[in-house]
């Protein structure tokens, strides 16, 4: 373990209350991010598992794996993507991130399909020494004309555990609306009882949920999950009038009228390895904004 033989290696710990803790006091002080609702909602299931070094029960890095299950163009895919990179302050410089990052490669590398992250702008010479490789995602909008349209999409108060519950149970079985789609229930958790809690609408006639913004007459249209594929059109509608431009958080698969623009979130570049997922680039798709990590 080199420079880090002092530390503790620990992987998989959810259920290790102090570590736990730990780990979530480093992603606050680290990210402004806490995962303890997340855990007690019992929405930390297996699919995010922290690989950590340990100085006396106290985490001091972190990189975290997210498997991650896709439909890609209606082709299962397994990927992992790696997310909450820290390290304490008072234990930077010793090449801990680095540590960390080829225990999981070597672990992973050749299990699935591939192996991708969201880089800070502050690290981007860090991935590639690992053989990763940046890449570009391209988003879809549209400008559209809502005037007359009544407003059938209704607010979901999401502190209820029964609505998040109802939600759960529609994206297990809905019909895919994008080219690349994510199945991983627990990172879905955080998003829609965390920082889109405010942002989720049910279309009654429809039976569908949306997970949507609305900002200064702008449209983004984040997920759908509907027992059949709607009409992108259908959903817009459902928003009423006063919207003037739709902007997608996925790829969709009827593209006609809508810009295709390189996506680039602020100081977030992706970063890739695999084959698989070149197709990225190649066929101008974008991950689901409610997939990151």
């Amino acid at each position: 373990m080199g420079k880090s033989m002092k530390y503790r290696y620990v992987v998989d710990y959810k259920g290790d209350k102090n570590l736990r803790e730990s780990f979530n006091t480093l992603a606050i002080k680290t990210f402004d991010i806490s995962f303890n609702s997340w855990y007690e909602k019992g929405l930390w299931g297996d699919q995010y598992i922290p690989y950590s070094l340990v100085d006396h029960n106290k985490v001091i890095a972190n990189i975290s794996v997210n498997l991650m299950r896709f439909q890609q163009d209606g082709i299962a895919k397994n990927y992992i993507q790696l997310g909450t990179v820290m390290t304490d302050e008072a234990y930077r410089g010793q090449g801990l991130s680095r540590f960390l990052m080829e225990q999981i490669l070597a672990e992973y590398k050749d299990k699935v399909d591939g192996i991708y992250l969201f880089g800070n702008d502050s690290v981007l010479e860090f991935y590639p020494k690992f053989g990763f490789k940046p890449a570009k995602e391209y988003q879809y909008s549209k400008k559209v004309c809502t005037k007359g349209n009544m407003k059938t999409a209704q607010k979901v108060d999401m502190s209820e555990c029964s609505n998040w519950e109802k939600l759960f149970a529609a994206s297990k079985t809905a019909e895919l609306n994008g080219r690349l789609a994510m199945s991983n229930q627990g990172l879905l958790g955080f998003w829609i009882t965390g920082y889109k809690k405010n942002s989720i609408y049910y279309m009654p006639e429809q039976k569908a949920y949306v997970i949507a913004d609305i900002e200064n007459e702008v449209l983004t249209l984040h997920e759908i999950f509907a027992g059949q594929r709607l009409a992108l059109d259908e959903v817009i509608t459902a928003f009423g009038s006063g919207i003037k431009e739709v902007i997608l958080g996925f790829t969709p698969y009827e593209i006609g009228g809508y810009t295709i623009k390189p996506y680039h979130e602020e100081d977030c570049t992706l970063f890739i390895i695999g084959d698989n997922l070149k197709i990225v680039e190649e066929q101008k798709l974008m991950f689901p904004t409610v997939s990151h990590a």
